[in-house]
């Protein structure tokens, strides 16, 4: 089904434009140096150009194929082909009408960032609508500049470079009908699950089974540098589900390489809004009434950088953002599908002692929150997110390489770069570079060496001087990090029934830690 109508472009900085009238399908754009139709009185006969003059196009042209989504891309800086696939049941069943308002999402979500990407004034050129994830994606965008400028100080002197690039890039659109979306009463207790084998989301899958809930399991398959994270992934979905009987979707997701892995990952902040949109199809097939991320309390951390700009390194994971990904997937949906998460009143300590305390046999075995293993382990041993789960496993009493998968001993002292609670910020590029969990990985080694782990790196914390800190703060630091908090994103139906389970789980660890 074809419900493109086409207009006029709006001329200048009225962005985002339609297509010309008497435009052919798909989109065929006029050269930038020959665009006399788009100059405004005061640059006609003068010399020199306005930087929209100098926008360089980008054509991304997006088709319904029977077997999913088609991206094309055309300029003269990228040139790209790449095709996300869906099972036939769950593609064919989708209705035309609804495929329609997808790609316009897709398209515009997995390339919004090229601009960002490109270095330049980006003229980005679509066949497909107005999508509904535009402002959240430019919000999105605006509140991990300060991120990226601290990660990679590759753009400029600061923030400033990049907001331009932001700002002085557009995106042109075509016209279309508004063919509202079509979707079936839902069922609350049937829910799709972004399932990651990390820790949260293994917690948020065993609530679900606690509540008598039907999650349907979702692993994309996004490529990474090395392409190893599916691999293990793979085998952990196999294993995990000769024991655990669900409806699951191991999906090849080839847009993600769209994104970037060298000096800014842009486009990566936009993941989870990503698969939330990927997962409609699948949500329309069982009549879901929500998408459940398991996005914790430790996400909204934040600090001011030098400038004193607000920086959320994990801003797609907040609060806010869940709820903004929330109100899109109910606009896609006729308002039938939520996007909410269980863990918003739990910091990462706390999660790991609940499932210690309430699921460790159904849980450790298939562990993984890896990014960077090889092709013989799924824990690397030199990242920082091994690090921290390594400690927080121990803090709580399991021992990673006999439990968890772990094959490297991450409490030697050559370490001890990877961790924030030794008076640096942890090396790399991932969370904890950031130094915000310092408290949460101090409670956790002094927890260690109160329990009479004697690896290298908890006797060197026992010597410091975090540690009389830590003995000397230790009720506070233990409601904080083993405690759980006010939250308004869980479902409500569910509220109280989540909180009993996770409130009974952490009183148990609490007393056992203050008698430590």
């Amino acid at each position: 089904m074809d419900n493109r109508s086409y207009s006029d472009f709006n001329n200048s900085d009225n962005d985002p434009g339609g297509l010309p009238n008497d435009s052919a399908f798909p989109i065929s754009m006029p050269d930038i140096d020959n665009m006399e139709f788009f100059r405004t009185p005061s640059t006609n006969g003068r010399k020199s150009k306005a930087w929209h003059e100098k926008e360089i196009p980008i054509r991304i042209n997006s088709f319904n194929k029977p077997e999913g989504i088609e991206i094309n891309i055309e300029s003269t800086l990228i040139k790209e082909h790449r095709l996300v696939k869906y099972p036939d049941d769950i593609w064919q069943d989708y209705p035309e009408e609804n495929k329609a308002k997808l790609i316009d999402n897709i398209a515009y979500i997995f390339t919004a960032h090229l601009p960002m990407l490109l270095k330049g004034n980006i003229r980005l050129e679509y066949n497909t609508g107005y999508p509904q994830c535009f402002s959240w994606s430019q919000h999105s965008f605006m509140r991990h500049l300060p991120l990226y400028w601290y990660y990679y100080r590759k753009r400029g002197i600061g923030v400033v470079p990049m907001l331009k690039t932001l700002l002085n890039s557009r995106a042109y659109f075509c016209d279309t009908t508004d063919s509202p979306p079509e979707f079936p009463i839902s069922t609350d207790e049937n829910v799709i699950l972004p399932f990651t084998f990390g820790k949260d989301s293994f917690l948020t899958y065993q609530v679900c089974r606690e509540l008598k809930l039907n999650p349907i399991l979702v692993f994309f398959n996004d490529p990474t540098f090395w392409g190893f994270e599916g691999y293990h992934k793979k085998i952990l979905f196999d294993d995990f589900l000769k024991i655990n009987k669900h409806e699951h979707y191991f999906l090849e997701n080839p847009l993600e390489g769209l994104r970037d892995n060298g000096d800014g990952w842009f486009g990566w902040e936009l993941s989870l809004t990503s698969w939330a949109l990927m997962c409609l199809p699948l949500a329309y097939k069982y009549q879901a009434g929500y998408i459940l991320f398991s996005n914790e309390k430790s996400v909204n951390a934040f600090y001011y950088d030098d400038s004193g700009f607000k920086v959320v390194p994990e801003y797609e994971q907040a609060y806010q953002a869940t709820e903004e990904m929330s109100l899109l997937t109910q606009a896609m949906s006729e308002g039938e599908l939520y996007t909410s998460t269980f863990l918003q009143g739990l910091n990462d300590l706390g999660i790991v002692a609940i499932l210690n305390e309430n699921y460790a046999k159904e849980t450790f075995p298939y562990l993984m929150s890896c990014w960077d293993g090889s092709e013989e382990k799924r824990w690397c041993g030199t990242c920082t997110k091994c690090a921290r789960l390594y400690l927080y496993l121990s803090a709580m009493g399991v021992n990673p390489l006999e439990e968890a998968g772990f094959e490297d001993d991450m409490f030697s002292e050559d370490k001890i770069d990877l961790y924030n609670a030794f008076g640096e910020k942890a090396s790399g590029l991932g969370w904890d570079s950031f130094g915000l969990n310092k408290d949460e990985q101090e409670l956790s080694f002094y927890i260690c060496a109160k329990s009479g782990n004697q690896a290298p790196l908890v006797q060197i914390f026992r010597q410091s001087e975090a540690y009389l800190r830590v003995e000397q703060n230790l009720p506070a630091l233990v409601d904080e990090y083993l405690g759980l908090h006010e939250e308004h994103s869980s479902p409500l139906i569910w509220r109280t029934q989540i909180n009993e389970i996770f409130d009974k789980a952490l009183k148990k660890v609490r007393e056992r830690v203050l008698s430590l």
